[in-house]
């Protein structure tokens, strides 16, 4: 497996990989074929490619390959003291996985193709705010920005998700984008488990190879 191209967007602690879908198999883990026994191909190519990377990102962490079962949420079940996200494209899986005991709270990590959103999503997708924001850019720009408030958006819930187990929409989380730092802030706009309202999570973003990559950190 090459290096991820989202490498940098992570602590050198954080083990990473990546993986194209559809090369990838259930190996020696009959269990996770159970799992995906009576799923769209589609699917089965995604799952197989996303706990490849993952034994590939345990290893990197000292730890031997071990079956990564899915909870009632569909959420990967980590081994005990990690704590990771996994996320995919159409064509690429990806896992960021990192050990508690360096101080690791969770982890968000959100791929996308880097290609426009249609303006209209907007009004899914983005908070007033947002769209004020928005507004102001180039025109040429705007789907592309949309795109990374919406990948920014969903980093951001996976990172929340492990902590709260709740499920939220896009208008939970207000997206400020710093497009000259390569970097965001994710403000939930409600209270929710651990997290007051107005709680600033801190994250990355870089557009390479034809995608976008989101990455949060929470210690």
């Amino acid at each position: 497996m090459s290096e991820p191209f989202f490498r940098s967007l992570f602590d050198p602690r954080i083990a990473t990989s990546e993986g194209l879908i559809g090369e990838y198999s259930f190996g020696d883990f009959p269990e996770e074929a159970a799992l995906m026994r009576n799923a769209a191909p589609k699917r089965r190519a995604e799952f197989f490619a996303g706990r490849a990377c993952a034994r590939h990102a345990l290893g990197q962490l000292g730890l031997r390959p071990v079956a990564i079962p899915s909870d009632a949420d569909r959420a990967p079940v980590w081994p005990d003291g990690i704590v990771g996200s996994l996320s995919h494209s159409q064509t690429l899986a990806g896992v960021a996985l990192a050990s508690k005991a360096d101080g690791f709270r969770s982890i968000g990590l959100d791929i996308e193709e880097a290609t426009p959103l249609d303006e209209s999503y907007a009004e899914e997708i983005c908070i007033a705010s947002e769209r004020d924001w928005l507004a102001r850019m180039p025109a040429e720009r705007r789907g592309l920005l949309l795109k990374v408030i919406f990948s920014a958006k969903e980093c951001a819930y996976k990172c929340q998700y492990p902590l709260t187990r709740t499920f939220l929409g896009f208008e939970a989380f207000r997206i400020d984008l710093d497009c000259d730092n390569g970097s965001f802030v994710a403000e939930t706009t409600a209270a929710v488990g651990p997290f007051p309202d107005g709680y600033r999570l801190a994250g990355r973003f870089l557009i390479a190879r034809d995608h976008i990559a989101t990455a949060i950190t929470l210690r």
